[in-house]
Parts: structure tokens; C-alpha cells; sequence
């Protein structure tokens, strides 16, 4: 990269460090490895500003010409933060509940009623909003907008899996599937359908799930924003926050003509 035409002030990966030793710098990464970089004691200052980003990568440059390959180094290693798609518009927050709030704050983002304008929808309720989310999978399908989901049932919290039109399994796929593998699918249906009805169990879910499965969204909205993979990529995740457990279920389209043929 040409770090000379590079003016906005470095940002580290979050978790990244930077220690200062004898000899220059301990770069510490996410990962948590460790890269040695040797600085002449006259340079020391310069980096330093670098590194914490007093000093923009074209103004050090231009100071230092070898700083571009400390600058290198940092791209190499994925220590630099990387920034959202030019593109990528807000995200729209839809539903209500303890896990819209938890969302507000990881995603900064505010509560929607609607997916006009959004680059990615995140609906959120407490329990299953059956009917109302395949209708939000047509409408998000036909507008090429993606969009993840989390809910309570039972005593669980379910997350995912991002569903992207063309790309991942929809939320079609995933309650076709859900159905396929359960021993009770005529149950569960009626369950839903109680659900979508106004029913509700027995108290609210447990906030201590909701937390949990607020940061799995966040972490692959973050990631389908900035063009990277996304870490929960054909996921659902159970998590039991009871027991402790956290679960990972692969989700995988549904073929159209299976599509077809499914009540």
C-alpha cells in the first residue's frame, strides 16, 4: 500500500498492544502472539506517535520513509482496524425486548420500524415471532437486503444465521429445516402458531442469554459490513445459559425444489 496517501490516524485491531521494550517496540496481537520490532533510539518518538495515532501514516512517511514498513508489518499481521464498506449504510434494528437493547449499544444502532435505507436488518424478539419473520424474509429477499435474527424458546437463546439473499440460508430454509430434524413437528407448529397468537410462557427469558447472543450477532453483522467473513457464516447458535452451554447448528439452504414440495 502507498501509506503517503494514507492521512487518517492509525487504529489498531481491538486486543492488539503496544509495548515499549530496550530495543523498540512488542507488538502484541489479538491472537495473542508477539512481533519484536527494533528501533534506532532516535526513531523511537516518531513510532511511538505512530502507533497511537498522533501521527497519520502519510505525515510519518513522509518523515520516515522506513516507516512504511513497519506499516507493512501491521497490515501483514491484521493488527490494523479495518474499516466498514463505503457502502454500507445503517443497520435497522426491529422488535423489542432485552435483546434490542443489548444491540442498540454493540451495534450503535437505533430502533427501526422499518428496512428502508438499511444495509443489514437485525430482528429481535423474546420468543419466536413466527408468522411476522417469514413475511420479513420475503420482504428482506425482495429488497437484496440481508438479515440476522435472536430469540428465546424454552429455556434457550437462538442466534442466526445471518441470512443473505442469494448467498445464505433464509429463514425459509432454516424453520423448514428446524421442523425436518425435530420428533415433533406437527408441536411445534402449534407452539408457533400459539406463539403468534399472543401466547407466552411462564416469565421472560433470561437476560444472561441475551447477552451472550447480542455479541455473536454483533460480531458477524460487524464482520458482513466490513466485508469479512462472518464468524457465525450458515449458523444458528443455541446457547443455555442455565447449563452454560453454547451450541452451533449448521444451516444449510434448502433445496428450491424440496422448497416446493414442504406445507
Amino acid at each position: 500500500m502507498d501509506w503517503s496517501l494514507a492521512d487518517r490516524p492509525l487504529r489498531l485491531s481491538r486486543g492488539a498492544g503496544v509495548v515499549p521494550t530496550a530495543d523498540g517496540f512488542l507488538l502484541v496481537t489479538p491472537g495473542e502472539e508477539f512481533i519484536a520490532i527494533d528501533v534506532e533510539p532516535g526513531r523511537r518518538d516518531l513510532i511511538a506517535s505512530l502507533l497511537s495515532g498522533d501521527l497519520p501514516p502519510d505525515a510519518a512517511v513522509a518523515r520516515d520513509p522506513d516507516a512504511a514498513g513497519l506499516l507493512d508489518v501491521l497490515a501483514d499481521e491484521a493488527l490494523l482496524a479495518e474499516e466498514p464498506k463505503a457502502s454500507a449504510g445503517p443497520v435497522a434494528l426491529l422488535g423489542d425486548g432485552v435483546l434490542v437493547d443489548q444491540l442498540c449499544q454493540l451495534l450503535d444502532a437505533k430502533r427501526t420500524d422499518g428496512i428502508g435505507g438499511a444495509a443489514v436488518v437485525v430482528a429481535c424478539a423474546d420468543w419466536l415471532p413466527d408468522s411476522r419473520w417469514c413475511r420479513l424474509d420475503a420482504e428482506c429477499a425482495a429488497a437484496g437486503i440481508a438479515w440476522h435474527r435472536g430469540y428465546a424458546e424454552g429455556g434457550r437463546w437462538y442466534a442466526g444465521p445471518l441470512s443473505v439473499p442469494g448467498a445464505g440460508p433464509s429463514y425459509a430454509d432454516l424453520r423448514l429445516r428446524r421442523l425436518a430434524a425435530s420428533p415433533f413437528p406437527d408441536e411445534l407448529l402449534a407452539y408457533w402458531a400459539w406463539l403468534d397468537s399472543g401466547g407466552r410462557p411462564a416469565g421472560p427469558p433470561d437476560p444472561a442469554g441475551a447477552a451472550v447472543v447480542a455479541g455473536l450477532i454483533a460480531a458477524d453483522v460487524r464482520a458482513y459490513l466490513a466485508g469479512r467473513p462472518v464468524p457465525g457464516e450458515r449458523t444458528q447458535y443455541g446457547m443455555d445459559p442455565a447449563a452454560g452451554v453454547l451450541r452451533r447448528h449448521p444451516v444449510l439452504p434448502v433445496p428450491p425444489d424440496l422448497m416446493e414440495q414442504a406445507p
